[in-house]
Parts: C-alpha cells; sequence; structure tokens
C-alpha cells in the first residue's frame, strides 16, 4: 500500500480520522430539496471542538448554516481557502441502492452513501486537513499563511443561503487570495501515465424555455400535422441533433495537445469548420478524451423536461412546453443563446416561442498562479507518474460566487483521485451506489494539507 510518506501508524489515524468523520456526515441527510443542513453543521461544529479548533456558523435562515474555520498563520504568505458543500442532491430508488443512501457505512474498502463524492468527501478531507496542520502548529510546525475552511450551504438547489450569500454578506469571514474547491475529478490514464485536470473556470447557464403552440381539440379527431405533441418532438429532435458553433477562442488547446497524437485528427479539432466531426471521430477510439473536449468547444443544449398535456387521455393539447439545459462559454450572452435555438429551429414545422429564464456567465481564474504551482509540486511529489493540466469545466460550482465577490482571487477545481479513474466515478454522481474508496479519501486528504504547506509556507 502506498502511504505516500506517512508510516503505517500515521496513514492508519488518518485514514480511520477522516472515514469517521464522512461517515458521520453522509448519515447527516442533507437532501437539498428540501435543503436543511444543520445536522451535518452539527457535526462539524462537534469535530472542531473535540479538536480546539473555534468555528464561525452563519447562516441567511436558521436550517441552512455555514461553518467557517480558520487556522491563523505566523504572517507574509497568501490566505487559502478550502471551500466545499454539505448539501447533497436527493437520493431517488433509495430502495434499489445496495447500501442505505445514508448508511455512511464503510463496506468493502468504500464508504457508500449520498455525498460520499458530491462532495462530502472533500469536505471532510479538508477539515481534517486542518486540524492535522493545527496540531502541527501546536508544536511550533506553524503555516505563514491563513487557511480557511468554509462548509457552505444550498449549492445544489439554489444560491441564495450558501456561498453567494456568505460572500455577499459577511465577506470578511472567507476573504482570500485563493480557493480550492471540488471539481478536475477525471483522472485519466493515458499510456503509463495519469491524469488529472484542474479547473481554472467554468461554463456558465443559461436555462431556457421553449413553448410551443398548437390546435388543441378532441382526442378522437387528430389533425397530425397541427399537434403540439408532434410539433414538440421535431422541436426536440431538432435541438438534440443541432451542433452549435464553435468559439475558436475558446479551443482546449491544453487537452488536446496532451491526449491527440494524431496531427491531422489534432488539427482539425482545432479548426471550428471541422471540430464537430473530428470530436466525433475521437469519440469512437477514445470516449473519455471525447466527452471532456466537446464541452469546451461551445454552447450545449441538453433537454432535460418536456411537458405536453395535462393528462386526460381524450384531450389534445393545445400547448407544450420543453426546458434545456444550457452552457455557456465565457463571452457568451443570452443573445448568443437566442440565435443559436434560432438556427437550430429554423424551418421547423413549429410554432414556438423562447425565453431564457435563468442565465449566469461563464467565469474564469488564470490558469498560471501560484496555487497551481503548489497543486503541481504536491502532486508530482505524491503521484510520479501523473500530469497536471489547466481547462473550464463543463459545471457549475460555487468558485462562481467567490470569483464575483472578489475579482482578484484565484478559484481552482480540483479533487484529485488515485483509485478510481473517471470512468469508475462518474456515474455515481448524483446516482445510485454514491461512493468513495478508502484510498481515494484519504489521498485527498493528504493532498490537501500537503498543497497547503506549499502555498502557505
Amino acid at each position: 500500500m502506498n502511504c505516500w510518506g506517512l508510516s503505517a501508524r500515521e496513514y492508519a489515524d488518518v485514514e480511520a480520522e477522516v472515514v469517521g468523520l464522512l461517515s458521520r456526515l453522509i448519515q447527516a441527510d442533507t437532501s437539498n430539496p428540501p435543503g436543511d443542513v444543520t445536522s451535518a453543521a452539527r457535526v462539524l461544529e462537534e469535530y472542531y471542538a473535540a479538536n480546539g479548533m473555534p468555528v464561525t456558523t452563519v447562516g441567511e435562515v436558521d436550517e441552512r448554516p455555514n461553518c467557517v474555520a480558520r487556522l491563523g498563520g505566523a504572517g507574509g504568505a497568501p490566505t487559502l481557502l478550502l471551500l466545499g458543500h454539505i448539501d447533497v442532491v436527493p437520493a431517488v430508488d433509495a430502495d434499489e441502492w445496495t447500501e442505505p443512501p445514508f448508511s455512511g457505512v464503510v463496506k468493502d474498502g468504500y464508504v457508500w452513501g449520498r455525498g460520499a463524492l458530491d462532495m462530502k468527501d472533500m469536505v471532510a478531507a479538508e477539515a481534517v486537513a486542518l486540524v492535522r496542520l493545527a496540531r502541527a502548529a501546536a508544536t511550533g510546525d506553524r503555516l505563514r499563511g491563513d487557511l480557511i475552511v468554509a462548509s457552505t450551504a444550498d449549492e445544489e438547489s439554489g444560491d441564495f443561503c450558501g456561498a453567494k450569500w456568505l460572500t455577499e454578506q459577511h465577506p470578511d469571514l472567507v476573504r482570500c487570495d485563493y480557493v480550492l474547491n471540488e471539481g478536475g475529478f477525471e483522472m485519466l490514464h493515458v499510456g503509463d501515465r495519469r491524469l488529472y485536470t484542474i479547473h481554472a473556470g467554468e461554463k456558465g447557464y443559461a436555462n431556457s424555455r421553449i413553448v410551443v403552440h398548437g390546435h388543441g381539440g378532441h382526442g378522437s379527431m387528430p389533425q397530425h400535422e397541427r399537434s403540439v405533441a408532434h410539433a414538440v418532438a421535431r422541436v426536440v429532435k431538432a435541438i438534440e441533433e443541432y451542433d452549435p458553433e464553435v468559439l475558436t477562442t475558446r479551443t482546449p488547446v491544453e487537452l488536446i495537445d496532451y491526449h491527440v497524437r494524431d496531427a491531422d485528427l489534432r488539427r482539425r479539432l482545432m479548426d471550428p469548420a471541422t471540430a464537430r466531426d473530428a470530436v466525433r471521430e475521437l469519440a469512437v477510439t477514445n470516449p473519455d478524451v471525447a466527452r471532456l473536449i466537446e464541452p469546451q468547444l461551445g454552447l450545449t443544449f441538453a433537454t432535460t423536461n418536456i411537458t405536453v398535456g395535462h393528462g386526460a387521455v381524450n384531450v389534445i393539447p393545445g400547448r407544450g412546453e420543453i426546458i434545456v439545459d444550457c452552457r455557456v462559454l465565457p463571452g457568451q450572452t443570452p443573445d448568443d443563446v437566442r440565435r443559436e435555438f434560432e438556427a437550430a429551429l429554423k424551418g421547423v414545422a413549429a410554432d414556438w416561442e423562447f425565453d431564457c429564464f435563468c442565465f449566469t456567465g461563464a467565469n474564469q481564474s488564470p490558469p498560471t498562479s501560484a496555487l497551481r504551482d503548489a497543486i503541481g509540486a504536491t502532486m508530482a511529489e505524491l503521484v510520479p507518474d501523473g500530469d497536471v493540466i489547466c481547462e473550464n469545466s463543463a459545471g457549475f460550482t460555487d468558485c462562481t460566487h467567490f470569483r464575483a465577490a472578489f475579482p482578484d482571487t484565484v478559484c481552482y477545481g480540483f479533487t484529485p483521485f488515485v483509485e478510481e479513474t473517471a470512468a469508475a466515478i462518474t456515474p455515481r454522481f448524483h446516482g445510485r451506489d454514491e461512493r468513495i474508496s478508502v484510498a481515494d479519501l484519504v489521498f485527498q486528504t493528504i493532498f490537501i494539507e500537503r498543497t497547503a504547506r506549499q502555498l502557505l509556507t
């Protein structure tokens, strides 16, 4: 077993501490909705108190508290904030899980339960890393910079009570130079190397609604060419088959250069006229890499909800609604989203109207910084066969709120794994049988502690 420079006894101590904390956090059901995270906040408060660490708990409403702990440094170095949310998505189909979703059971080398990957694992690892560094400080081994751990509410279903509220209402509590948050989960094997990706930015979202109108009537007299159901089907088909514009200014060059050895394929991936066909070709031979590259080419559409009618079997509805999850790259606006929908639906036989009902722009931090250097140095020490690159995330995290509140703060998403690859863990995010290997959980704890030392000393 690789103990990453720890003695077997110290490794066992770290494992027992972080596994025990994660199990307790999972047992605290913080499903959002409804979003009550008080039980998990109490777990953290008790853990910090037992280790002599002061913690500040504040929230917009009582049931959505945020816990902030700080280890003061000696001075002369930046401040690093370790960010994590303690709410989780609901555990649907709980009776189909191998282990109950809020059991936190340790079995077969895994910690099981909702939040084991998203993202109570990192919350536990951050808390244990902070406490271990505090213990070292008590013996004279003190960091120069401050280290903050902020465990927040309301990331999965909203942004009113968690990181957004915290940065706006209590900025001095969480003001920092650097943020390390969830992201960069995709460890891939490339030949005899491992590839890790730091998420230096993330796409924004443009939640969109297409309302389709038609002629209602009695079910016994279908006029299919005028049916809303048929029109909705045509609209959905057109959206799903449409290739949005490729943005050459945002091409994931570092990712393509690392993975694609074929010069002609690499050239076509860089060319907006051929990039879509090239990424489909890549998906045949290397689907994991194609999955990472494709969202970085431009705006993406994903139809997530379709509503037609109200249940009466003999009534032809006169209205249908399609909800589309759109993700945008930096610089794209609601007008760009509208233009892409108009292009996708040009010539489609349907009477439709468009509404972008919720828009948050994409955002990013510089891909080079002292934090990236610290991450790189730590990974080189712990994973000598690993390579680290920077790209943007296709998803949304609370880094968005820190970048908005503190424009000079560098925020990265990075949650490294050594035991399991992206192909293994990705289906468990927001899915059944969510779990994390104990070895990966311990590794994340050691990685966070060593990265803090690299940056803050």
